[in-house]
C-alpha cells in the first residue's frame, strides 16, 4: 500500500502526538529514540499491545537489562505500568 489515509477527524494541530509520531516520525517536543520506537512499534506498546496516548507515560526499555546498550533492537517502548511489571516492581 503506498498511501495511508488519515483517520477521519485527525489534525496535526489536534494535540495527538501519539498519533501523528507513529504516522511521520517527527515531533517536536519528544526525542527521536522514542519517536523511531513509536513508528516501529505503529503506537502500541512493546509488552501489552495496546494503543499508546498521549495521556500515557512512556518509558523505553533495555531488553537485555544495560543501559549502555542503545542498540536499536535492544529497545522497546513501554506504558510506564508495563514497564514496572516487566521489571517486577510496584508503581508507588
Amino acid at each position: 500500500m503506498r498511501h495511508v489515509k488519515v483517520q477521519g477527524n485527525k489534525s496535526p494541530y489536534d494535540g495527538d502526538w501519539v498519533y501523528w509520531g507513529a504516522r511521520l516520525g517527527r515531533d517536536p517536543t519528544k526525542s527521536p529514540r522514542v519517536l523511531r520506537l513509536l513508528k516501529e512499534q505503529q503506537g502500541r506498546c512493546g509488552r501489552c499491545g495496546l494503543r499508546l496516548t498521549t495521556e500515557d507515560v512512556l518509558e523505553v526499555h533495555h531488553k537485555d537489562g544495560i543501559h549502555t546498550n542503545n542498540a536499536a533492537p535492544n529497545l522497546v517502548l513501554l506504558h510506564a505500568h508495563c514497564h514496572d511489571q516487566e521489571h517486577g516492581t510496584r508503581c508507588q
